[in-house]
């Protein structure tokens, strides 16, 4: 079964660079760089896709190491959604996270069209609700929204996933081996189970 590949990578906060060591990884990556939604909300086009196999969307900033092949070939059924959970975050605001989706789009297309309808009002819903900060956000609690009302979510183990900054101090990483569901996270280098990392600014 192919499973084709897809991230956008709209705007100017992320460099060809992003979209290049993604292309290392998986060469036949689809990226969008222009669409009809704001930023990362663009997105929400990859539901409308079409075909009967399976499709993976990563965000442009994820980092995909060891053996991640396990991941884009996780296998889901018609009727399943599988995402990744934010195991190192105290309050993500919902349960998925938005760097990794795997479904069939025959099953989400209703998502597309929802969003497509009442585009300004969801993508300010989650912000005025204050469970997400502005200007732009609340995509994925919009997929997680849509998808509880048709699909069952999956989630790829948590030890698969994790949390990585650019300059580590050891404090930093001694938090985040405490908060990781397995032995370890990082201990000279990162645990051989993990296969995609959310890299980010700051602490």
């Amino acid at each position: 079964m192919a499973v084709s590949v897809y991230t956008c990578r709209v705007g100017d906060k992320y460099g060809i660079e992003y979209e290049e060591k993604l292309r290392e990884k998986i060469p036949n990556l689809i990226v969008l760089h222009e669409g009809e939604f704001n930023l990362q909300w663009n997105k929400i086009n990859f539901f409308n896709t079409n075909g009967n196999d399976p499709v993976v969307v990563l965000d442009i900033d994820i980092d995909l190491i060891n053996d991640y092949e396990e991941i884009i070939n996780y296998p889901i059924k018609p009727g399943e959604f599988l995402s990744m959970k934010s195991w190192w975050e105290e309050v993500s605001g919902c349960e998925l996270n938005g760097g990794f989706y795997k479904f069939f789009p025959d099953d989400t297309r209703y998502i597309y069209h929802e969003f497509k309808q009442s585009k300004e009002f969801w993508e300010e819903y989650f912000i005025k609700l204050g469970v997400k900060p502005g200007p732009v956000n609340g995509e994925e609690n919009f997929v997680e929204y849509m998808v509880k009302k048709r699909l069952d979510l999956k989630f790829i183990p948590d030890s698969w996933c994790g949390r990585m900054v650019k300059e580590p101090t050891k404090e930093w990483l001694a938090q985040i081996n405490r908060k990781y569901p397995g032995d370890y996270f990082y201990l000279d280098k990162i645990n051989p189970d993990v296969k995609i990392l959310h890299y980010t600014m700051g602490s």
